[in-house]
């Protein structure tokens, strides 16, 4: 193949899908395309259904600016501009690509309860992840999507009501993986080399779509980045969660919260999510539901049936992020309501308990899984954490250093976390393309 500039009219390049056209913008070597829409807004009667078909538009949509992220609660994590309407991903095409251009999705993380795709202020073209410098270093054409969370995207509705559905977020995914296929090859990328990848509950999404008949040839590789393996509820456990929300918004029946404003939803969603962290509940309080239909099956066993290459691994000190919250004098209480047990080893009282809890929510799921899947696999650990980080290498270190900027960490471009952002990103690439990261499958490998 050869190397193909695109050209465009003024810096501008406009595409033509299978709903509109649309116009993007020159941005650093890429020509993106911010906020196209992938559904019909989920709003009225559709609020807590699976995503419709979004409705063609005439004319050019101007593509340049970032959507809304989804509904969430805005402490700790959680984004600004959000919006029920939050349907839309962005398309990042580097401007000198090999045609077709292999295709990277990605899928971000917040627990099934807070994140986003769109960008924190209305108006805006500063998205929580710009995939411009990876796009542009890769050669892949990126896509970052939008997917309800929390009640909207995870809560289980359906139990109480069968008007509404389950798993509406990893619907929303789906949705737009279908506006992927169908219209990639226009902006010049390769419907038949598409790899997701995506970190934490994004990773844990990629292993439930891995299982998925909805989701069927969509995508040929996954990377799956510091996954919740075991974050999914049974369909009894999810009907208990559901009751228990319903109590916290002071509802009765769920079509009761179509009445309730958004203000009192995410009121109960806050009380809910704490009250779940209380009861010594590990996964996460919006986790998806295995309901032996849209998920057929528990995806840490399900998905070890599956035949495309793998790539998925950890980071180092996983757990920093979360157990530096918990007081020194707690943690002995805490590492019995968790059930876990540090070793005695040099490190500290409180890194010790990290370790610990490391090991068993991230690091041994992982590698029963690795261990089981017959597909082609590569293992990675992850071992470096940028200067801004003061938490170490813990979850989430890895994505201000991948993509050169986060926004959580804003902007990392010290030589030492370029080095290993180029080597991340030539890693990444090299699976996307050829679908080996380079280095004998079925082994793990030190990335630092």
């Amino acid at each position: 193949m050869m190397i193909v500039s695109i050209s465009r009219k003024d810096r501008i390049m406009e595409v033509q899908t299978t709903i509109g056209s649309v116009e993007g913008v020159n941005k650093e070597g890429c020509c993106v395309y911010y906020g196209i829409p992938f559904a019909k807004p989920p709003v009225g009667e559709f609020m807590f259904r699976h995503p419709l078909p979004p409705d063609p538009w005439e004319g050019v949509l101007k593509a340049d600016r970032g959507s809304a992220n989804p509904v969430q609660v805005q402490d700790g994590y959680g984004q600004g501009n959000t919006s029920l309407d939050c349907l839309y991903l962005n398309i990042f095409v580097p401007d000198k690509i090999t045609a077709p251009a292999p295709v990277m999705v990605w899928i971000y993380g917040g627990a099934f309860y807070q994140g986003g795709a769109g960008t924190g202020e209305k108006e805006s073209v500063n998205l929580l992840y710009d995939m411009t410098l990876f796009a542009k270093e890769t050669g892949c054409i990126v896509v970052t999507l939008n997917y309800r969370l929390n009640v909207y995207g995870f809560l289980n509705l359906h139990c109480e009501d069968k008007r509404f559905d389950r798993n509406n977020g990893l619907y929303d995914q789906i949705m737009a993986l279908r506006f992927v296929k169908e219209n990639i090859a226009a902006f010049g990328g390769n419907p038949d080399n598409i790899t997701l990848f995506g970190q934490s509950a994004g990773g844990s999404s990629i292993l439930a779509l891995m299982t998925m008949k909805d989701a069927e040839g969509l995508f040929q590789k996954t990377i799956v980045q510091s996954p919740c393996v075991d974050h999914f509820f049974s369909e009894e456990e999810s009907k208990r969660y559901t009751h228990k929300f319903l109590r916290f918004a002071g509802v009765r029946t769920p079509s009761e919260l179509l009445k309730l404003p958004e203000e009192s939803i995410l009121k109960a969603v806050k009380k809910y999510y704490k009250w779940v962290l209380r009861t010594g509940e590990l996964r996460c309080a919006f986790s998806p539901t295995i309901d032996g239909v849209t998920i057929p099956g528990e995806p840490k066993k399900e998905v070890t049936k599956a035949q495309i290459p793998m790539m998925i691994g950890t980071v180092s000190e996983e757990c920093n992020l979360f157990v530096h919250k918990i007081p020194v004098a707690a943690l002995p209480f805490a590492g019995l309501y968790l059930h876990i047990s540090p070793q005695k080893t040099n490190r500290s009282y409180k890194q010790r308990y990290s370790d610990a809890l490391t090991e068993k929510v991230f690091v041994r799921p992982v590698e029963e899984l690795v261990k089981e899947y017959s597909g082609p696999i590569w293992q990675y650990f992850y071992d470096y954490a940028p200067p801004e980080c003061e938490y170490g290498c813990c979850h989430i270190s890895e994505l201000p250093v991948l993509f050169g900027s986060n926004s959580f960490f804003g902007r990392v471009d010290d030589a030492e976390s370029e080095r290993v952002g180029s080597m991340l990103r030539k890693t990444w690439a090299d699976f996307a393309r050829y679908g080996n990261p380079g280095w004998p499958e079925r082994t793990g490998n030190l990335l630092r």
